[in-house]
């Protein structure tokens, strides 16, 4: 009976983790269907903004899919209702037709789905005691959204201003989440620097955007908390009590315990 009653466990988590993926995945399915609107009618914007727009929202959803996806991180919710509120510009300036009617409905599914019980309940509720603070990944989170923001309000712009100050923000976030040599040095001073040398050249709209971007990048870079995250302190041997809503889920499987630390 006890293999019985585990037996149905395994098939209801199972089932519950295909459900919340599908679900996490419409995120990115309304960001391919508004593309492709984009590209087939790019109403007001220009070539470079249009091909920042498609890669920002298309960056963004991915990221914030895979997040949810493969560990339910609260970050990674909320970037996908911010993807999803990248669209709300396209079908304000989209002429009506089909395609935008298509992409619209896309939008409403993947609303409803993010905001969904069924994947709501796979998101953590607390942050991560293994993952970095908030404040070190909001420079990445940044990065992503800015080529769209970029795309959106260099209208005006000078071309290859715009694609190099757009192009250049998801590398940045690239280099600085893998931890690569001097990325805490590129979210800090290289890209910020660099947007607000080109700012003169993205018109008025598009400049501003790009020192907003500019400068809310460094200032989330610049901290302690930041740079622990980047360069951790390695002390072998040490442990720290932590609360067991904070452990990992893998910690609590191991140790056979619900995140309210009684035996399962």
């Amino acid at each position: 009976m006890v293999r019985l009653d585990f037996d149905f466990d395994l098939r209801h988590c199972d089932t519950l983790g295909v459900r919340s993926s599908l679900l996490a995945a419409t995120t990115l399915l309304s960001a391919l269907v508004w593309t492709v609107a984009l590209i087939v009618d790019s109403g007001p914007f220009s070539g470079a903004s249009v091909l920042l727009i498609g890669l920002g929202m298309l960056l963004t959803s991915t990221v914030a899919t895979v997040g949810m996806i493969v560990v339910g991180g609260r970050w990674a919710h909320r970037l996908g209702l911010t993807a999803l509120g990248l669209t709300i510009p396209l079908a304000l300036v989209r002429d009506l037709d089909p395609l935008w009617a298509l992409a619209m409905t896309a939008t409403a599914i993947a609303v409803v789905s993010l905001l969904s019980p069924t994947l709501t309940a796979t998101i953590r509720k607390l942050p991560s005691a293994s993952g970095p603070p908030p404040r070190a990944v909001t420079p990445a989170l940044l990065l992503l959204i800015a080529p769209a923001l970029l795309g959106f309000a260099g209208t005006d712009s000078t071309a290859w201003a715009l694609l190099a100050v757009g192009l250049t923000a998801p590398t940045a976030a690239f280099v600085y989440s893998r931890v690569l040599p001097g990325g805490l040095l590129t979210v800090r001073l290289v890209w910020p620097i660099l947007t607000l040398a080109l700012s003169p050249l993205l018109g008025w709209a598009g400049g501003l955007t790009a020192a907003a971007m500019a400068v809310a990048v460094a200032a989330g870079a610049w901290g302690a908390s930041v740079k622990a995250s980047y360069h951790p302190p390695r002390e072998v041997g040490t442990t720290f009590p932590i609360p067991p809503e904070l452990a990992p889920r893998e910690v609590l499987e191991a140790a056979e315990i619900d995140e309210k630390g009684r035996r399962r």
